[in-house]
């Protein structure tokens, strides 16, 4: 059957492992993974652009079904360590947002988002919406799909090793995903902190004075202030970030490559 379409073993193959590290790719990256994508659009899009990246891989070989099975896992695991690296940025982000409800007071309003039935905070999905308008209009994940071809050369098929190079470089991407959170959650809890600090000397004070009905209403008001006046920050630290995640992610391809 595969001789009427003039398309060899080899060939079949190549295109079916093409398919596996561009699918699951896309199935993590950012706005291609988000629920609101209709589940058929994405493999849709994951047959377009793998059929497009396959006209630019050199064939393999014909492969027993063993080493086959082998290199569909490795294709899997490369996928998911692109994937991976490629949403620590917003991983940071939407946990800066959670941090953010918690010193506000906003923790406690979690709600249950009908797409995805899982609980959210507030803030944590404002700050991780306003990240995906920014990515979409700094063209940043144009840059992630020219990434996927860029990966078959720097990991070519069909198999890939997962050596320790890559795991230190993980880690310290999530590192620095980790301190996103402060960035962009620091002047917000710092104004957060000085007023708790000020209502705890007023406590002292005047102890008369009912801090929880005062400080509530108070500690909202300020935090949600210092988040609209710190929102330009977003606009001007979010893109250099974006910008960071292919060199990241050339980092960890290269080091597959070294551990092989």
């Amino acid at each position: 059957m595969l001789d009427v379409f003039n398309l060899t073993t080899g060939k079949f193959e190549t295109f079916l492992l093409v398919l596996v590290r561009c699918s699951v790719i896309l199935f993590m990256l950012p706005v291609f993974s988000a629920p609101q994508l209709p589940r058929l659009v994405r493999m849709g899009l994951g047959l377009f652009v793998a059929f497009a990246i396959y006209q630019t891989v050199q064939p393999i070989k014909a492969l027993d079904l063993p080493d086959l099975v082998t290199a569909v896992v490795s294709q899997a695991l490369v996928a998911f360590v692109f994937g991976y690296v490629s949403y620590l940025v917003f991983m940071g982000i939407q946990f800066a947002g959670e941090v953010l409800d918690l010193q506000v007071g906003f923790a406690v309003s979690n709600v249950i988002n009908p797409i995805t039935q899982q609980q959210i905070t507030v803030i944590g999905e404002f700050e991780l919406a306003i990240a995906t308008l920014l990515y979409l209009v700094t063209d940043s994940h144009l840059l992630l799909l020219q990434g996927i071809g860029g990966s078959f050369a720097l990991v070519p098929l069909p198999f890939a090793t997962l050596g320790p190079s890559v795991i230190t470089s993980v880690g310290a991407f999530f590192g620095q995903a980790v301190l996103i959170v402060f960035k962009i959650a620091a002047p917000v809890s710092l104004a957060v902190f000085v007023v708790n600090v000020a209502l705890g000397l007023m406590a002292r004070v005047a102890p008369q004075m009912n801090v929880f009905v005062v400080g509530f209403p108070l500690q909202i008001g300020v935090g949600l202030i210092m988040l609209i006046v710190c929102m330009p920050l977003l606009g001007a630290v979010l893109p250099g970030l974006f910008s960071e995640v292919p060199r990241q992610i050339d980092t960890v391809m290269r080091g597959m490559v070294l551990a092989r």
